[in-house]
């Protein structure tokens, strides 16, 4: 069991210091101060990110293309684009006049460079594969036919590189040159977002500053396309690590924004004045099962665990009502969901208990291990209480946010709680879990007949037949048991009264282009 925190918890100093240092700003309507449950994992976009650092940045950096508000691919830095006949070749025509945030004016030049950047393994681009060939066809050339024209080609069909372009969790974000410091160190980027990076303050915050020079597109806020002018001067994203921390910042206007509340909070918030939205989204909080560990590489010790739990009681445990049970990477919200989507191992502990002995479990301890998050060590005490039931033996091991992301990228674990951001095609999702792990850690599912499903669906662009394979997937992933899914997390976001236009959408990111905060 994780031992509780004592009041004075160096997590929660560090919220109270944070809080402290941006209470001066209460009631300045030229900044907005957003909690954020960790540090964002860097500035570098693309390179040792996560779901924070791809919210934050996405106000700073923009790519050729973005999703809209009704998840259709739509123009961003790229006006138009066409493709060849078989999908080998595609180009890009840039719009005129968006300048990076040092005022110099993008280019095809600049698109060339980046992806020149991205393809090279010393960038360490975390979806290197989706271009190298190792996932999907190997992009071979991108050549700037003039000055406002990219041409990029294929080894083979690519029908799904929109797609891959747009994908929120992998971005190729296009920066500045400059941005890269001769070593390939990136401290401050440039980009031609609506906010300009400012400063970082480990453990306290990230500011952003408005990019007066912005080059917004016409029309209404669309996703991530659309018109992202900027009405806030400042963005400051305050590291707060614990929940009832953000939750008495937004009530004592220490904070204009929060997510990540807890159900339990929602009607006090509510009660006191404070808005909150909540968006279904995607995203999907898995129990991550190293299948290379000893103690789990029998398939019939990961069916044990599956059939150890309760989703439906899960979910509601964990979220009163608000968390959608769903052990399949379709998400209900997907037009690819079926009844197919539901099949997975049934509840059934006495079951479970007779498999695990099956596969030669004698009651050792299973580590857990989960982040320093008040919702993710009580989700690790219910499947603890779940697992207990059936005689497997769970030793839960909490550590900070960083050092879970660091054990995750090497693959250092049995057990692991975890949430993926919202991807808003399956393919992105079993693109981000099935893959070699010698190669990549992080991968959760090393299998040759995977990996061929996974090729097909890549390639195929009829809804029917991306349908089938998508289910296809998951019959197997129900059999095998590589990871297990737990439910797709709604983002619930407070903020205070006076905070208007923030609206929320399916990818789950916040966007704060377009919110204003009205004076006291």
């Amino acid at each position: 069991m994780p031992t509780s925190r004592s009041l004075w918890s160096p997590a929660l100093l560090a919220a109270a210091c944070a809080l402290s240092a941006h209470s001066q700003a209460a009631g300045v309507p030229d900044m907005l101060r957003v909690a954020l449950h960790a540090d964002i994992a860097s500035v570098n976009p693309g390179v040792n990110r996560d779901a924070n650092s791809d919210m934050v940045m996405a106000h700073v950096v923009e790519g050729l293309v973005a999703y809209g508000e009704d998840l259709s691919i739509k123009p961003m830095l790229a006006s138009s684009w066409k493709a060849n006949d078989d999908s080998t070749s595609y180009e890009f025509k840039l719009r005129p006049n968006v300048r990076f945030h040092n005022g110099k004016t993008l280019s095809a030049a600049d698109v060339v460079w980046n992806f020149k950047r991205y393809l090279d393994p010393k960038t360490n681009f975390q979806c290197i594969n989706r271009y190298n060939g190792k996932i999907g066809p190997a992009l071979q050339e991108v050549k700037a036919v003039d000055a406002q024209t990219v041409r990029f080609s294929f080894s083979a069909p690519a029908p799904n590189f929109l797609m891959t372009l747009a994908t929120i969790q992998c971005t190729p974000w296009i920066i500045h040159p400059d941005s890269v410091a001769a070593n390939g160190s990136v401290s401050q980027v440039i980009g031609t977002g609506p906010y300009s990076f400012a400063e970082k303050q480990t453990g306290r915050y990230t500011e952003l500053k408005r990019f007066a020079d912005y080059s917004a597109l016409p029309g209404a806020r669309d996703g991530y396309a659309g018109n992202k002018q900027a009405s806030i001067a400042t963005l400051r994203f305050v590291t707060v690590p614990d929940a009832s921390t953000r939750s008495n910042g937004v009530l004592s206007r220490d904070l204009d924004v929060i997510d990540d509340v807890d159900p339990d909070t929602i009607k006090v918030l509510k009660d006191k004045g404070v808005q909150v939205e909540v968006q279904p989204t995607p995203s999907w909080v898995v129990l991550q099962v190293q299948t290379e560990a000893p103690a789990l590489k029998d398939v019939r010790m990961r069916q044990a665990i599956a059939k150890a739990l309760s989703l439906p009681d899960v979910a509601e445990a964990a979220g009163k009502g608000l968390f959608t049970p769903n052990p399949s990477v379709i998400s209900p919200l997907s037009p690819y969901y079926d009844q197919r989507s539901k099949a997975w191992p049934g509840y059934d502990p006495v079951g479970a208990s007779a498999l695990a002995k099956q596969a030669g479990y004698k009651g050792q301890p299973i580590t857990l291990l989960v982040a320093n998050r008040q919702e993710r060590v009580q989700l690790a005490t219910i499947l603890q209480a779940l697992l207990g039931s059936a005689g497997i033996n769970i030793d839960i091991k909490v550590r900070d946010w960083a050092s879970q992301l660091d054990l995750y990228g090497k693959g250092q674990y049995e057990l692991a709680i975890f949430a993926y951001s919202a991807r808003l095609d399956p393919l992105l999702m079993y693109e981000s879990l099935i893959g070699d792990k010698k190669a990549e850690p992080t991968r959760q599912w090393d299998d040759a007949q995977a990996s061929a499903l996974l090729k097909q669906v890549a390639m195929e662009r009829d809804p029917a037949r991306r349908k089938d394979l998508f289910n296809q997937l998951h019959a197997l992933m129900a059999k095998e048991v590589p990871i297990i899914g737990l439910y797709n997390l709604p983002v619930v976001t407070a903020m205070a009264p006076s905070i208007k236009g923030y609206k929320g959408w399916p990818a789950g990111t916040h966007r704060f282009w377009g919110v204003t905060r009205a004076a006291p």
